[in-house]
């Protein structure tokens, strides 16, 4: 990727870039939107008026293949009449390159963020994630990171080794409690079934659109796991105090597929999987143009003192 084009993406060298590749008029219209890892932006269609979203995919983050996995998925998601929002094809295409930056164009769908959900929606979300994940054991040997520790915590954490991204003070305490809880609960995964997933399922990945539904976005972050990763995290608060949720959930889910109840002893080593990935995206972030305004205590000592303490927590509950 070209750094430089990277950093230039403004208004006239997105409307440039994205008529020249889809042939159509574009309006002023030019809303960046919220995204740390990639650039999205809201544009107009001239002739209709039409809204869409552009998103520039962060080099070395996905391959093209792994970005045309999600695109193909999506489409069949899509064409089985689940709610989701594949991108739209052009001359047949989906995926877009620009000066080595890839780019995808989508349809604007407005809609009502959900802050919680009552019984029925849970209810919804699991028919919604039951019917994915019937479709998803449909994929086979996609080229998505595998989601247990010797795998993908591996991987972050030498994200922060090579990034020397934790605080000196205590780098040998964190990283010696990482490589700790990964000795003790990657085991646990070994008699899970593993399969395509969101990978990152929570409230903010939901929209409500009237009289059509709960819609789930954002599929960037596809892995191969097991199937209660995409459910953790909407739950909220501890397993133990979301015995109902977990219920509803799960009566929607099974609708369309058995739900692996034993999965839900993954959750305290999922959470850990969670701090460890949030520590690493922060570090490939920091140097972006907003990000210490955004996380302003990430890699302080104050953070690095929290998340050791609340890894122990899981580790040794």
């Amino acid at each position: 990727m070209n750094a430089d084009t990277w950093k230039s993406l403004n208004h006239n060298s997105v409307l440039n870039i994205v008529e020249n590749r889809i042939n159509k008029e574009l309006t002023n219209l030019f809303l960046p939107r919220n995204s740390y890892i990639n650039r999205v932006f809201e544009l107009e269609l001239e002739e209709t008026r039409e809204r869409i979203i552009v998103k520039f995919y962060r080099a070395h983050r996905w391959t093209e293949q792994m970005i045309l996995t999600e695109h193909d998925f999506l489409e069949k998601l899509y064409y089985s009449d689940i709610l989701v929002i594949p991108p739209l094809k052009f001359d047949d295409q989906t995926l877009f390159n620009f000066n080595g930056i890839n780019f995808a164009v989508f349809p604007k769908k407005g809609g009502r963020a959900i802050d919680e959900m009552d019984k029925e929606q849970w209810q919804q979300t699991g028919r919604l994630t039951g019917r994915i994940h019937a479709h998803s054991r449909n994929f086979l040997d996609p080229d998505r990171i595998k989601w247990r520790p010797l795998s993908a915590t591996v991987q972050h954490i030498k994200i922060l080794r090579d990034t020397q991204s934790v605080y000196s003070e205590y780098q040998k305490k964190f990283f010696e409690t990482a490589e700790t809880f990964i000795n003790k609960f990657d085991p646990l995964f070994d008699e899970q079934e593993f399969i395509l997933l969101h990978g990152d399922i929570h409230l903010g990945n939901f929209i409500h659109r009237p009289d059509e539904g709960i819609y789930i976005i954002d599929f960037d972050d596809m892995c191969i796991g097991p199937v209660i990763q995409d459910m953790w995290m909407l739950l909220p608060d501890k397993v133990e105090k979301c015995e109902n949720e977990i219920r509803w959930f799960i009566d929607g889910y099974e609708v369309f597929h058995a739900f692996p109840h034993k999965s839900l002893e993954l959750i305290p080593a999922l959470r850990a999987m969670r701090l460890i990935h949030f520590a690493s995206w922060c570090a490939l972030q920091a140097k972006e143009p907003g990000f210490a305004n955004h996380f302003p205590e990430w890699g302080s000592i104050k953070y690095w003192n929290e998340t050791i303490k609340m890894l122990q927590e899981l580790i040794y509950p």
